[in-house]
């Protein structure tokens, strides 16, 4: 009975062991994919992008919402990073001589390198890059319009500057030499009588 019940146990563990090495692996090896494909950015380069990004952003719900997506985003660089780290060689002679059941051990090491992890064929990152290439394309149209509309309002605030200066000199002919159509609208009311 004990022999049967030691056989039964070390079947249970090199099962439940054989399934845990084989998702922590693949679970690594996507991790380190991963961040092996990703381009080295610097903390200092990170908080400098997201100074800018909240400084272009006026509203409270905005800067609470780019808080959280950075929070976010931190937390997925660091979690990233946790798992993208290589796993230590099992010593596996030191395990035998340890756990004083090396043929116990050797069925573990045996399940262990018979196990073949299936190819990922996902794209992903692909994908990422391809989106963020977009948004990064329609920023950029964003901030040229925006710079254009900048130049309008300044220049437009400009001519209302000059005209609040002029307003106690100002003659209707000034007035209507820059609003034609205002001059046009007078001189109609002044043939029709109508002075209110």
């Amino acid at each position: 009975r004990d022999a049967s019940h030691r056989n039964h146990t070390g079947e249970m563990l090199r099962h439940v062991a054989s399934r845990a090495v084989r998702q922590t692996r693949a679970m690594h090896t996507s991790a380190r994919a991963f961040a092996a494909d990703a381009p080295a950015v610097s903390l200092d380069d990170t908080a400098e992008a997201w100074a800018t990004v909240k400084a272009a952003v006026a509203t409270e719900d905005g800067q609470r919402a780019i808080a959280q997506l950075q929070k976010t985003m931190g937390d997925i660089r660091d979690e990233v990073g946790r798992d993208a780290k290589p796993v230590a060689p099992i010593d596996w002679a030191a395990l035998k001589a340890k756990s004083g059941f090396p043929a116990i051990v050797d069925q573990f090491k045996a399940g262990l390198e018979g196990v073949k992890y299936p190819a990922y064929d996902g794209n992903e990152v692909e994908e990422t890059k391809a989106t963020f290439k977009r948004l990064v394309a329609e920023a950029e149209k964003m901030v040229a319009e925006a710079a254009k509309r900048e130049a309008e309002i300044d220049a437009e605030l400009a001519s209302i500057a000059e005209d609040k200066k002029k307003l106690a000199t100002i003659t209707m002919d000034e007035v209507f030499e820059k609003e034609p159509e205002l001059k046009k609208e007078v001189d109609e009311r002044i043939r029709n009588d109508q002075w209110f």
